[in-house]
């Protein structure tokens, strides 16, 4: 029976798609279509087939990396081993990012599901002009991240073509031989290999890389955008609350009142589908990020000591970016609970003392439901807000505050 409804309902997406809907939804379908996630495709076989193909594809590069940095350890410039463990950390929350919108397919089916028959049945122009609030901080983060990430990998591909360089070795005065790869030290790769297996290993690189940022920072973006969506649902519900009509009869107000129970109650199971599908990529993001900071901090103190200027501002960009996005997602956590909490407010705004005994005990049930907040977690052991993001910089910095007095 769900089934039939599901590709029923599914059979009607398209019809319901129109130009609000392509403005808000539509980069994300392009980019999961293209990563294999996106919810609302009824045949899963090449969706699943592609999820395979990038997964395997990051886990080869995983396994090659961690292997030569076990084997060969710190064979080259400390800046090249940290862009190595950075792949590695990346690639992981990449595989993370695609594997658990999978997972809980059902979830994120029933949250973009909602999303559209939500832009095909707003006709209101104030709650019209909330949702393309929200839409639009969503595509201005889309085109950042995703335009930003592929600039720097462009330089990155260009700059690092196939080619054989000679080293002059100044202990010994010989000449060493290296070639050029992406990412990681160029040691790592034997001068001796042959130009075929060295030209795929390339290859493999070049894959994962654009891969990588689609993946890594298509996961960002798309769960941005999701969550100000939802957020714009929660303000809309704010606002029909606190316009709720105290001179219409009584069966009218039972009606309008039961519809927005509806509507919260709905907005509430969305909201936790949503916690509940990426808290534990959160928790990864979280621990991943400050282990790279904690890192490129040590590196840091070590490049002002020597005064390399570029070390410097590579690693200074890096750590800035890393806080960026955790700020990001501290950001959606906020914005989340905070307009999931505000439905308190709207009722203490409408007119209830104009209203019949029955309805405003109703009214103190629904506060009494809002006091069980909504919460995006990392792991289920930090809350995602911006009070919690100053801590954790807060200890971050305290930490590099140390680690400048060893090093002094």
């Amino acid at each position: 029976m769900m089934a039939t409804i599901k590709s029923s309902r599914t059979k009607t997406h398209k019809k319901l798609w129109n130009s609000d809907t392509n403005y808000a939804l539509g980069f994300y379908r392009q980019l999961t279509t293209i990563l294999g996630i996106w919810p609302l495709k009824r045949n899963r076989r090449i969706p699943n087939l592609q999820v395979i193909v990038i997964c395997l594809l990051q886990f080869a590069v995983i396994f090659i990396f961690t292997q030569n940095l076990i084997i060969k350890e710190n064979c080259g410039v400390v800046t090249d081993i940290l862009d190595a463990l950075t792949v590695i950390v990346t690639s992981i929350l990449s595989v993370a990012k695609i594997v658990f919108p999978v997972i809980y397919q059902e979830s994120m089916y029933c949250i973009v599901d909602s999303a559209v028959m939500d832009w095909s049945n707003v006709t209101h122009k104030k709650h019209h002009e909330i949702m393309l609030k929200y839409a639009y901080m969503g595509r201005i983060v889309f085109i950042i991240q995703m335009v930003g990430s592929y600039i720097t990998i462009i330089p990155l591909i260009f700059g690092n073509l196939p080619n054989i360089s000679l080293v002059i070795n100044e202990e010994n005065n010989t000449d060493i031989m290296y070639r050029n790869i992406l990412v990681g030290p160029n040691c790592w790769v034997s001068p001796f290999m042959s130009t075929t297996i060295y030209l795929l290993y390339y290859s493999l690189l070049t894959a994962d890389i654009i891969i990588l940022c689609a993946a890594y920072n298509g996961g960002d973006v798309y769960i941005f955008g999701i969550a100000m969506h939802l957020c714009g649902q929660f303000q809309l519900l704010y606002n029909k609350m606190e316009n709720f009509d105290a001179h219409q009869n009584y069966f009218l107000q039972r009606r309008y009142l039961n519809h927005l129970c509806e509507r919260h109650n709905h907005l509430v199971k969305l909201a936790n589908a949503f916690e509940k599908t990426f808290n534990l990529v959160l928790l990864i993001q979280v621990i991943a990020s400050t282990l790279i900071i904690g890192i490129s901090s040590v590196l840091l103190l070590l490049g002002l000591r020597n005064r390399d200027s570029n070390i410097i501002v590579g690693l200074i960009v890096r750590i800035n970016v890393l806080y960026f996005e955790l700020f990001i997602y501290s950001y959606i956590g906020e914005e989340l609970s905070t307009q999931a909490a505000k439905l308190q407010e709207a009722i203490y705004n409408c007119p209830w003392y104009k209203m019949s005994p029955d309805i405003v005990r109703d009214l103190s049930f629904i506060i009494l439901r809002n006091n069980i907040p909504c919460y995006l977690t990392a792991g289920k052991i930090l809350k995602m807000n911006i009070s919690n993001y100053r801590e954790l910089v807060r200890t971050m910095f305290s930490y590099f505050s140390v680690l400048r007095l060893m090093f002094g």
